[in-house]
C-alpha cells in the first residue's frame, strides 16, 4: 500500500450507534479542523421491538443485530482502532441478555461496544448537534427521540447546562399505545398524556433555564419534519399545528401502514406514531412554538468526542477533576499516589502485558489513583466501599459503563482484602485487572504517610506473580509506617496469589 493511502486511512474516523430502533455508522475525515463525512450506513435492526416478555432479545433480533455489525465491520476494517467508537444505548442498557449479545457483537464488528448511560447519550447528542450549527450565543433546547428513550439538553455553543434522559421512545410508545397500528384520537390522547407525565418532573428545570431555539435530532424528528414540509403543513420547521394535521391524517387512514403520505419512508412507518406522540407531548408540556431539525446527532457527537480524546480535551479528565472537587479529595495525596502508580506501571506493563485494544489501562490506573479516596467525603469507615459505589453510580461524562465498572472494582480493592466478586461482571481479562489493581495498592501503601514525595521505587517481577520493590537507601528505615504497611500488604497479596518482598 502506498504511503499516501496509509495516511488517508489514518485520517479516517468511524462512529457506530447501536440504537433501539436502528444501527448507524458514519465514517468521516478530519480536514482543516472540520469533519468531512465520507460514508454513512444505516440499518433498521429494531432491537427494542425484538425484546420478549422476559426482557431478552429474541433470536431473530439477536441475529439481525450481529449480521448488521458484520457488514459494518467490513466498512471499518482498515480504520485505525483508536479512531473507532461504538456505543449501545437504551435497549442494550436494559436487555437481560445484552452481555451475550455484546460478546458476539465484538467479534462481528472487530471492536468493543461501550454501553453508555442516558446522560452520556444526551451529552454526545448535544455535541454532535452543536457542531452542525453556526456559531451563536443563543441558548438551545436540543431534543432527540430514540427507540427507547428521549433526551433533552439545554446548552449554548458547545457547552451544555442540563442533560435529561427519559424512559420513552418511538418504539416503546408505539408498542404500549398503538397495538397493530390502530390509531385513534383516544389512544393518541392516552399516549400523549403518558409522555407528558414522564416529562413533567423535568419541565420546571428546562423552562427555568429557558431557550432561544428548539432543535430536534435523529430519525423520528427528521422524518416528521420532512413529512410536514412535503405536505405543506408547516411554514418552517416543526409546529404543533403541523403535528396535529399529521395526527388527523393518520387517524383518518387508521394507521401508518397503509397511508400514502409525501415524505414518509416505509422504514419509518412501524414507529412513526409513537414518535409523534412524544413530540406532541413535548410541544404541549414545554410550550414549544417551533422546532428546527438538525442533520447531526449522536454518531457525529461520537466522532467529535473521539477527536477531543486524541487531540484536545478528554471529557473523562474533566469528569475526574469534577469528582475530586465535588468529594473534596485531597489532590496532593492523589497526585503523589498517581505519580508512583504510573512509575510502577511503566516498569510492569511489558512483563504483565498490560495492554488492551479496548481500554487504556494506564489512564484507568491514574484515574483510580486520583479518585481512590473520594468515598472519605461520605465516611472514613468503609470508605473504599463508598468510593466504589460513587464511581459505579455517578454520571461521569465521557465514561462508558464498563470503564466505570473497572474503576469501581479497583477502588473497592485498593486496600484491605481482595473482593474478587467485584470483577465478575467485567468483560476484561481478570488477570490483567487484578495486576493493575496490585499496582494501585502498592502506590497507596507507599504513600500512607501522606508525606507528598514523588517516589519511584524499582519494581522487579519474576515468574509473573513474584514482586520485589527496592527503595532508595535508608528510605524504609526512615519511614517505619510504610515498612509496616508493606509487610501487611505482602500478606494481603499472598492471599491473592502474589509474593511481595522489598528492601
Amino acid at each position: 500500500m502506498k504511503t499516501t493511502e496509509v495516511q488517508q486511512e489514518n485520517d479516517l474516523y468511524a462512529a457506530i450507534d447501536l440504537g433501539s430502533n436502528s444501527f448507524h455508522l458514519i465514517i468521516a475525515r478530519e480536514a482543516h479542523g472540520q469533519m468531512q463525512v465520507v460514508d454513512k450506513h444505516k440499518e433498521m435492526v429494531r432491537l427494542r421491538a425484538g425484546l420478549d416478555k422476559n426482557g431478552k432479545l429474541t433470536d431473530k433480533a439477536f441475529t439481525q443485530g450481529i449480521e448488521c455489525l458484520e457488514r459494518f465491520g467490513q466498512l471499518i476494517n482498515n480504520i485505525p482502532r483508536q479512531n473507532v467508537r461504538a456505543v449501545g444505548t437504551n435497549t442494550l442498557r436494559n436487555a437481560k441478555n445484552s452481555r451475550a449479545f455484546l460478546a458476539y457483537a465484538r467479534k462481528a464488528l472487530g471492536h468493543s461496544i461501550q454501553i453508555i448511560a442516558g446522560q452520556e447519550e444526551a451529552r454526545l447528542i448535544y455535541l454532535g448537534v452543536a457542531h452542525g450549527l453556526p456559531s451563536s450565543d443563543e441558548q438551545r433546547l436540543v431534543m432527540d427521540i430514540g427507540g427507547g428513550s428521549t433526551e433533552y439538553i439545554i446548552g449554548k455553543q458547545f457547552t451544555h447546562d442540563h442533560l435529561t434522559s427519559t424512559e420513552m421512545g418511538c418504539v416503546s410508545i408505539t408498542q404500549n399505545y398503538f397495538p397493530k397500528d390502530t390509531i385513534t384520537y383516544e389512544n393518541m390522547d392516552r399516549a400523549v398524556a403518558s409522555c407528558r407525565s414522564v416529562l413533567r418532573p423535568h419541565q420546571a428545570k428546562l423552562k427555568k433555564l429557558g431557550w432561544d431555539t428548539a432543535i430536534g435530532a435523529s430519525g423520528t424528528i427528521k422524518s416528521i419534519g420532512q413529512i410536514l414540509e412535503a405536505n405543506a403543513w408547516t411554514e418552517g420547521g416543526i409546529t404543533l399545528k403541523g403535528l396535529k394535521k399529521l395526527t388527523d391524517a393518520l387517524v383518518k387512514h387508521g394507521g401508518a401502514d397503509n397511508i400514502v403520505l409525501e415524505g414518509l419512508k416505509d422504514e419509518r412507518r412501524p414507529v412513526l406514531v409513537g414518535g409523534l406522540a412524544v413530540l406532541i407531548a413535548t410541544f404541549e408540556e414545554l410550550k414549544i412554538v417551533q422546532m428546527q431539525v438538525s442533520a447531526n446527532a449522536l454518531r457525529e457527537g461520537l466522532v467529535f468526542d473521539t477527536l477531543g480524546r486524541l487531540f484536545a480535551e478528554d471529557a473523562r479528565e474533566v469528569s475526574v477533576g469534577a469528582m475530586q472537587k465535588w468529594m473534596l479529595v485531597d489532590t496532593n495525596q492523589a497526585d503523589h499516589v498517581a505519580h508512583t502508580a504510573l512509575s510502577l506501571y511503566k516498569q510492569a506493563h511489558n512483563s504483565w502485558q498490560l495492554r488492551s485494544n479496548d481500554y487504556d489501562f494506564k489512564k484507568l490506573l491514574i484515574w483510580a489513583a486520583m479518585l481512590h479516596e473520594c468515598g472519605i467525603a461520605i465516611s472514613y469507615k468503609r470508605y473504599r466501599h463508598h468510593s466504589a459505589y460513587l464511581l459505579s453510580q455517578a454520571e461521569m461524562a465521557g465514561f462508558d459503563q464498563q470503564e466505570k465498572q473497572i474503576l469501581s472494582a479497583m477502588l473497592l480493592n485498593h486496600r484491605g482484602k481482595f473482593i474478587g466478586d467485584a470483577y465478575d461482571e467485567i468483560d476484561v481479562s481478570l488477570k490483567k485487572l487484578t495486576r493493575l489493581t496490585v499496582l494501585l495498592r502498592l502506590a497507596v501503601r507507599i504513600h500512607r504517610g501522606r508525606d507528598f514525595e514523588n517516589l519511584e521505587p524499582l519494581l522487579f517481577i519474576e515468574n509473573d506473580n513474584e514482586l520485589h520493590l527496592e527503595f532508595e537507601e535508608n528510605w524504609l528505615s526512615e519511614h517505619p509506617l510504610s515498612r509496616l504497611d508493606l509487610e501487611t500488604e505482602a500478606k494481603r497479596l499472598e492471599a491473592a496469589g502474589f509474593t511481595l518482598s522489598f528492601k
